[in-house]
């Protein structure tokens, strides 16, 4: 971690913030605010998962505003968005993290208006220390330190992800879609434990450690139209 980022941490910079999240995938969303919870002393942020949720939470908003947001949500059409949501809350701070980190794309944003451009490629610390940039009134783009590097091994997992069965690639979309187990269990109509053991096989046949790292990747490979 930065020592920018530690003097950030033990300053609480963000307890005079309103901070919002604008995140439809609940994984990612959870990490955001952990972060800007536990790195910067924010309050519990207004989470938004939708472009409607989004406009509603800038209105209601004044100076020292953070918002951090996605550019792939219903209702979301990438950089019009952005100049929107500008519009209606111009002195708000905006910072997109997205998947989609192309540098054309992260200074067309910034171009806009926006503080930050954080690809979701980033570390968590690359993302606090883009963060406190912002805080701080910089502008920084952060595409991550190796821009192929989580793309490419997602699409090493998409050959992998031809050789789940029908049910357990319906299991994988759940998961990216944020599901728990028991509601997976009951849109598919099948038991608990038969999640469960779909699950343990998914981690196998992609080789992949952890239940959330499955999430993202799927929620990933569905943005990216590989699943």
């Amino acid at each position: 971690m930065s020592e920018r980022v530690e003097d950030a941490q033990s300053a609480d910079v963000g307890q005079n913030w309103t901070a919002i999240v604008a995140e439809d995938h609940p994984i990612i969303q959870s990490a955001v605010v952990r972060i800007l919870k536990k790195r910067f002393g924010f309050r519990q942020p207004i989470l938004a998962t939708s472009y409607d949720e989004l406009a509603d939470a800038v209105l209601d908003t004044g100076e020292n505003t953070l918002v951090i947001t996605d550019l792939v949500m219903p209702g979301m059409r990438g950089l019009d968005t952005i100049k929107h949501i500008r519009s209606l809350a111009p002195k708000a701070f905006v910072a997109v993290y997205s998947s989609n980190s192309g540098e054309e794309l992260a200074q067309g944003c910034l171009d806009l208006g926006c503080r930050a451009f954080i690809g979701k490629r980033s570390s968590e610390d690359m993302l606090a220390a883009a963060i406190e940039t912002v805080l701080d009134g910089g502008t920084i783009i952060e595409v991550g330190a190796d821009n192929s590097a989580v793309s490419q091994a997602v699409l090493e997992r998409s050959a992998l992800v031809a050789e789940l069965s029908p049910q357990q690639l319906k299991v994988f979309q759940l998961l990216g879609d944020g599901l728990l187990n028991k509601q997976i269990a009951y849109q598919l109509g099948i038991s608990e434990a038969t999640v469960k053991a779909h699950v343990g096989k998914i981690l196998e046949t992609l080789k992949i450690t952890s239940r959330s790292q499955a999430a993202i990747t799927s929620a990933w490979m569905a943005e990216h139209g590989l699943i």
